[in-house]
């Protein structure tokens, strides 16, 4: 599960090779098509969201559910510490339970999602939701990966990194939330909706 995902990550985070140009211009010349295609990507997204129907805006809501659910964990601390915060977020830490308590439940929802940002029958903008959503589910992932070495380091600053990647995850989930219902492209999330722009192109 981690190599497909890793891979994944890697297929979003590098483009298409350029067409050949001299050695001299070869960073130049990626640099701007790279700019030119993400900036063409956000000018097309600026017109669509204009008038991005009602079923459209929870549609692009909804891939975010799965980095939430990834990403709960994370939260442990500030849960525990924060008062009344436990009660209040007990049944949604049993949702995330029975989500989570099925079989490869997480694995087979990235494949889904996977599959539908490529598909032509959806409009770019919840094409590029489920993007963006499965490129910070990926980013959960690397956390996970150091957690073996936490053991070499103070509880305090185990303690601060998850928080961390928590507080990071809810900000970019409640941003892209916010800017769906608005009917608004979530395109300004650092590196992450570059990635997710380059990945399904301008159209």
């Amino acid at each position: 599960l981690t190599i497909f995902l890793l891979q994944h990550a890697a297929a979003a985070f590098i483009q298409a090779p350029p067409r050949p140009v001299s050695r001299s211009n070869f960073g130049a010349a990626s640099w701007t098509q790279s700019s030119l295609q993400v900036h063409t990507a956000r000018t097309a997204c600026t017109r669509m969201a204009e008038d991005v129907p009602a079923v459209e805006r929870v549609f692009g809501c909804l891939p975010y559910l799965l980095p939430a659910c990834d990403g709960f964990a994370y939260g442990m601390y500030v849960f525990s510490n924060v008062p009344g915060l436990g009660q209040f977020i007990l049944p949604v830490a049993l949702l995330v339970n029975a989500f989570q308590s099925i079989p490869f439940s997480g694995f087979i929802l990235f494949v889904g999602l996977s599959f539908f940002t490529r598909s032509p029958g959806l409009s770019r903008f919840v094409r590029f939701n489920i993007q963006q959503a499965l490129l910070l589910d990926i980013l959960l992932i690397i956390p996970s990966l150091l957690a073996p070495a936490s053991n070499m380091f103070p509880a305090e600053l185990a303690i601060i990194g998850s928080n961390f990647v928590f507080y990071a995850m809810t900000l970019v989930v409640f941003y892209a939330v916010i800017q769906n219902v608005q009917g608004k492209i979530p395109d300004q999330v650092p590196v992450l909706s570059d990635a997710a722009s380059m990945q399904i192109g301008p159209l």
